[in-house]
């Protein structure tokens, strides 16, 4: 009993590590403890542990698959993935487990979807279909849709976003003829618009997204509601109906505020900001640079549209802040301060690749050319009339000065 307990207690430490598989020490750390727990249970003859060591230690393996950037790490550990499910699988199937044996069959198309064979990728999906099956017949919906999103990741990542979306749509039409799964129907929807999205199916994508939110609300499933109308943000801003989808992303805010969610209220209204201000810098370049090079200008924004449209995008920013300080989320906070410098850097950049600098500051040297352009340095000075303003007794030029590659 204490060697069994050491066993189960060696799992519990490789699940810890496996939780935090992000630490690049995890993956092995959770291979060498649950090691140990497979060698006791043999050494006990504890089949239905060993079995659980077994899975775990092919789960804790896909893990390390998942971190290594090196091919033959990748392969190695999923060829040890593969080894212990087919041994846990063994196990189950002779304890008669079928669950389990799904569980298994799952591990194991983790680890062979994400083989650089294709062959090996091939037999990834048949395993899944045998899992997703199986799950299936257990009743087990939730499992059942685990495993299609394993298979999509992997179908996605080797065959492209047609072959990924026929599958969505497979699943998408078994489930409606089944019926009692409106869930799981509006979540193919959403998987099958965001491919469709991609493919530039862009009246299609805005179809499912309709849909997935009907049947999302109806089952009364709010993050399911909140991920339909990001779903249609993105498709209504490939579409350049900004003003909709921004309309989108306001309503999931709001879904995830009814919710007390601070962290997803964040997140939405943090969309919001970088997809307006990525594509406002977008513009802002296209037709600065035609401008420059004296032709018509590709976008035509007006000035008014810039002002309105950056005070607007800091604003969902600004907000987004807020939220994720009510939250104490520290790293989505910095994420905010990082988009509004980036924006603020690339408006610079913009000014200075476009307008000639107002001063050119050159290092005298008996030993070189008097303007040695290798060693100048060039000062812009961008207007800005709120740097007119005295602060702390002082009075500003009214202007940015931006020197590269430094001051002089």
């Amino acid at each position: 009993d204490d060697a069994r307990g050491r066993a189960l207690a060696l799992m519990t430490l490789a699940r810890a590590h496996l939780a935090r598989a992000q630490e690049p020490d995890a993956p092995s750390a959770a291979i060498k403890t649950v090691k140990e727990a497979v060698s006791i249970s043999e050494s006990l003859q504890d089949r239905t542990t060993e079995a659980e060591a077994q899975l775990l230690l092919g789960e804790a393996h896909v893990a390390k698959a998942s971190a290594t950037p090196f091919e033959k790490v990748l392969v190695e550990q999923i060829g040890l993935a593969v080894e212990a499910t087919r041994r846990a699988e063994e196990l189950f199937e002779a304890a008669g487990d079928r669950r389990s044996v799904a569980k298994a069959l799952h591990c194991r198309a983790k680890a062979l979807l994400r083989h650089t064979d294709e062959d090996e990728v091939l037999e990834g999906e048949s395993v899944a279909d045998q899992a997703r099956e199986l799950f299936h017949e257990l009743g087990d919906n939730a499992s059942e849709v685990s495993v299609l999103l394993t298979a999509l990741a992997g179908r996605h990542a080797t065959s492209g976003p047609e072959s990924a979306l026929m599958m969505a749509r497979d699943a998408l039409e078994d489930w409606q003829q089944e019926g009692g799964r409106p869930r799981d129907v509006a979540l193919a929807s959403v998987l099958a618009a965001g491919f469709q999205l991609e493919l530039g199916e862009l009246e299609d994508s805005l179809k499912l997204c309709a849909d997935a939110f009907s049947l999302y609300d109806r089952s009364g499933a709010r993050r399911g509601v909140a991920s339909a109308l990001e779903a249609r943000a993105a498709t209504l801003f490939a579409m350049q109906r900004h003003g909709e989808a921004l309309n989108a992303l306001e309503e999931m805010a709001s879904v995830f505020e009814r919710m007390g969610d601070k962290r997803s209220q964040g997140g939405a209204l943090m969309l919001a900001a970088g997809i307006l201000l990525s594509k406002l810098s977008e513009e802002v370049e296209a037709d600065t640079q035609a401008e420059f090079e004296k032709k018509e200008p590709s976008v035509g924004i007006s000035t008014e549209e810039v002002q309105k449209r950056s005070t607007d995008g800091i604003e969902f920013a600004n907000r987004a802040a807020v939220c994720f300080e009510e939250a104490g989320a520290e790293e989505e906070q910095q994420a905010v301060a990082d988009l509004i410098q980036s924006t603020y850097n690339k408006a610079i950049q913009i000014y200075c690749a476009t307008n000639e600098p107002d001063r050119i500051y050159y290092t005298l040297s008996k030993d070189s050319p008097i303007e040695d352009t290798s060693k100048c340095i060039k000062e812009w000075k961008i207007p800005m009339p709120a740097f007119s303003k005295s602060e702390g007794g002082q009075q500003g030029d009214g202007f940015l000065h931006v020197f590269d590659p430094h001051p002089p």
